[in-house]
Formats: structure tokens, C-alpha cells, sequence
């Protein structure tokens, strides 16, 4: 190790120093879209309980120091990757686990084994269902016991099918008491479970499921099985739990852009009521770029679901570091911007040639776009809590009030 002084600047990457990665072939510190980290304990090492904390922080500077060039290592794909920063040395610790919210920051995706078969998965286009690898909790304890396993992250817990996980409940409630912050859940939601119900309801679960389409027949073909109305169901159900984190996703995919596609997914976002709604193409696996007819497509579902929903969307590969979804990026906002030019739903504020009906049905619109925005924010949250006799008024007064006048 080269002699490092405190304010000499060197290559380093939040991740790297705190993020952990339960892959199937062992811990990596990342695994964002199509880049996958150098390995840190690999599965074997973890099953023989071969693996320290100390162990761990050596891996972990190990990757940094082959990053800077003070020893043989492997560097690909970190050296390209946008996370990667310049920094000064005093800044780098690699001492504990978690502690910011990093997108990804700690995956669970020890297992691949899932009940669907969607054609966008790789782990479909490989065959590659594998069970439970290993216990992730065994990991976290080595951190826990150090006194160094930190809170306030963000935490996706998927792989396979996370609700026929043998230990899934287990797991969610050890992420849950120990308080270590956001956890998604990403489920397909042909299984109903009661834990995650629970946490739904208590709002300290996030649940995130790929719908992909409104239309049954387009959804069976994309996964690759016939549960489109258990999904539906188990959302539903989800859905009244009275939860604010039922986030729903549209992944992209050549069989699914077409225009009932497109209808089907909003209208069933109008009916299911999602508190986000994400967008994210097709993972371009080998790629140089993603197809011109998803860009074109994404930005027309993204103007729709505003619109026609009143909720503005996620770009679910926002924090994917790869050239070619940084082009994505950078190409989305403008192609959303051309088809709002285009007005594709007609423009709703060229009220000059409409009778009064029309008019009071526009105001209606938006007025119900803005009271869906702030009911769904974090500061009506904290003034009027969901379920506390202070929302009852509130609700019971906009009733006798503004929604006498507009005919709610």
C-alpha cells in the first residue's frame, strides 16, 4: 500500500467502502444494472463460515487499491463506472456497512428461484433458477457485532420471487428491527404474504412489482405463466392495506409496446392506485444502446401516466452507472418533451370553443391532479397522518366544501 497522506486525492466509490451486494456467487459491493462489482467473500467461503469482519475491510480496500493503481487486482467495471469519484483519502473508510441511502446500496439477491418466467429476466434467458445460497443475515452480523452496521439505507430485497423464499420473513423483519432503513420488496405478487401485509401497512415496507401491461393476455406471454389475475388480486389487497409504498413498474420490452399495452398499463394505474410508478426499458444484456422504439415508447407512457393519472414517474435506471444507460438518460427527457409538444391527448387547456359541462369537467381534472399531489406528500403526512381523526375532518370538510362544487 502506497505511504496515502489525508488530503491526497485518490478514486473511491460509496459503495465500494459501505454497500454489500447478496449475489448468488457471494457478496459483491454492488450490483447496478448490468455491472456486477468484483466479488468480495464468494458463496463458499460464506457457507464455511470462513469469513470475518476484518476479512471483509481487507477485500473491500483491496478493490480500492487496484482502482488507484497500487496493486494488481481487478478494476473492470469500476474504473468506468459514473459511482466512481475523486475524493480525499481521509475521506475513505471502509469500516462500516451501510449508513447512506445509495440506491442498491444493499441488495439482497441471494437466490434466483422464482414461480414466473419473465422474458425480460435473465435469469430466464439463462436458466438460471437456483435456490437460497447462502443466509445474508450471517453476513450482517459480523457488522452488527462490530458495532458497525449502520441504518438510514436503501435496501432491495429481490433476486427470484421474494415471497416463496423459505426465509423471507425471517430476513424482512431482521432488515425491519434492526432498523436499517428503506426496504423495497420486489415481488411479482402472484403470492400473497401476511409479513409483508403487515409491513405494508405500517408503511415500513415498500413494495414494488413489474406489471408491465393492463392486458392479461400480453402480461401471461411476458411472464411466461397464467397468474395476470392473482397479480391483480394480491395488488388489491396490498393496494388496501392503506399503504403509501405500492410502487408499480413497466419494463419495456418489444412484445409489450404496442398501443394497448400502453392503455391497458394507465388504466390499470388509474384502478390500482400505485403511490410511483416506475419506467425502465428492457435490460440491454450486450447492447451498444436501447432501441429508438423504447425511448420513443417510454416517453409516451411517461406523458400519459402524468397526465392521465396526475402522478410523474420514476426512471428506474436513473442511478445505472453503464454508458449505455447514461445515453438513455440523457435522451429521455427530450423525447418526453417532444411528445408533450405533440399533445398526442389533445390539449386540455384550449377551453375558448367549450361549453360550460367541458369546463367544469377540466377543472375537475386538475384540481383532482393537484389534490392527488398533495395528498400523497410528505409534509400532508405530517400535518394530516393517514387513519388519525385529524384526516377524518379534513376529509369530511373538502367534502361539504370544494367537492360539493365540482360534484365529488
Amino acid at each position: 500500500m502506497v505511504d496515502l497522506k489525508p488530503n491526497d486525492l485518490v478514486k473511491s466509490c460509496k459503495y465500494i467502502e459501505m454497500g454489500a451486494c447478496f449475489a448468488l456467487d457471494g457478496v459483491r459491493s454492488c450490483v447496478t444494472g448490468t455491472l456486477n462489482a468484483p466479488l468480495l467473500v464468494t458463496t463458499e467461503e460464506l457457507n464455511q463460515d470462513g469469513v470475518t469482519y476484518d476479512l471483509v475491510v481487507s477485500r473491500r480496500r483491496a478493490i480500492f487499491e487496484a482502482i488507484n493503481g497500487f496493486r494488481d487486482g481487478q478494476i473492470e467495471p469500476c474504473i468506468t463506472c459514473a459511482n466512481l469519484k475523486e475524493k480525499p483519502y481521509k475521506d475513505v473508510d471502509f469500516s462500516w456497512l451501510g449508513g447512506e441511502p445509495l440506491p442498491a446500496g444493499m441488495n439482497i439477491q441471494h437466490f434466483s428461484a422464482c414461480n414466473q418466467r419473465c422474458t425480460y429476466c435473465v435469469f430466464t434467458v439463462e436458466d438460471n433458477f437456483i435456490k437460497s445460497q447462502y443466509d445474508p443475515i450471517k453476513f450482517m452480523e459480523l457488522f452488527h457485532k462490530a458495532g458497525k452496521l449502520q441504518g438510514n439505507n436503501w435496501i432491495d430485497f429481490s433476486g427470484g420471487e421474494t415471497a416463496s423464499l423459505k426465509d423471507f420473513d425471517r430476513i424482512l423483519n431482521y432488515l425491519l428491527d434492526h432498523d436499517l432503513g428503506t426496504v423495497v420488496v420486489y415481488s411479482n405478487a402472484a403470492i400473497f404474504n401476511q409479513t409483508l401485509y403487515d409491513a405494508l401497512k405500517k408503511n415500513k415496507a415498500i413494495l414494488t412489482t413489474s406489471l408491465d401491461t393492463g392486458v392479461a393476455s400480453s402480461y401471461n406471454r411476458l411472464h411466461g405463466t397464467k397468474t395476470f389475475p392473482k397479480v391483480i388480486r394480491n395488488l388489491i389487497r396490498y393496494r388496501n392495506s392503506g399503504t403509501h409504498n405500492l410502487w408499480l413498474k413497466c419494463v419495456i420490452c418489444e412484445s409489450n409496446r404496442s398501443e394497448d399495452d400502453l392503455w391497458g398499463f394507465v388504466l390499470a394505474m388509474l384502478a390500482l392506485r400505485p403511490n410511483k410508478v416506475m419506467i425502465c426499458p428492457d435490460f440491454p444484456y450486450g447492447a451498444a444502446e436501447v432501441p429508438e422504439e423504447t425511448l420513443k415508447f417510454a416517453a409516451k407512457l411517461w406523458y400519459m401516466v402524468e397526465e392521465l393519472v396526475g402522478i410523474t414517474p420514476i426512471d428506474y435506471s436513473s442511478t445505472f452507472g453503464d454508458a449505455v444507460w447514461v445515453k438513455y438518460h440523457q435522451d429521455l427527457p427530450a423525447a418526453i418533451a417532444k411528445v408533450r409538444q405533440e399533445g398526442p391527448l389533445g390539449r386540455a387547456d384550449d377551453i375558448e370553443h367549450l361549453g360550460p359541462a367541458r369546463i367544469r369537467d377540466i377543472f375537475k381534472y386538475r384540481l383532482g391532479r393537484i389534490r392527488s399531489a398533495v395528498w400523497r406528500s410528505d409534509l400532508r403526512q405530517h400535518l394530516v397522518p393517514a387513519g388519525s381523526e385529524r384526516e377524518r375532518k379534513v376529509v369530511n370538510l373538502y367534502r361539504r366544501t370544494i367537492g360539493r362544487l365540482v360534484g365529488e
